[in-house]
């Protein structure tokens, strides 16, 4: 667990520095984002494996929680 942390905290750390630092780069992303990611074809074919990985994503935001709060 505290390597999945771990590496959300870098993920969270490296996009803060683009945002400040790269503009330019933010705005790479946001195109590849809406031609790949938020694409509407995209999101209707596979929207049960996007919703499958969301909740995947939730329970373990909620078991890191859940392993906080008991100790």
């Amino acid at each position: 667990m505290v390597t999945i942390k771990l590496i959300c905290g870098i993920v969270l750390l490296f996009l803060g520095y683009i945002y400040l630092y790269k503009p330019k780069l933010v705005m790479k992303i946001n195109f590849y984002a809406k031609e790949f990611l938020f694409n509407d074809s995209y999101v209707l074919l596979r929207r049960k494996k996007i919703g499958v990985i969301f909740i995947l994503l939730a329970l373990i935001a909620f078991y890191m929680v859940w392993t906080l709060l008991i100790k």
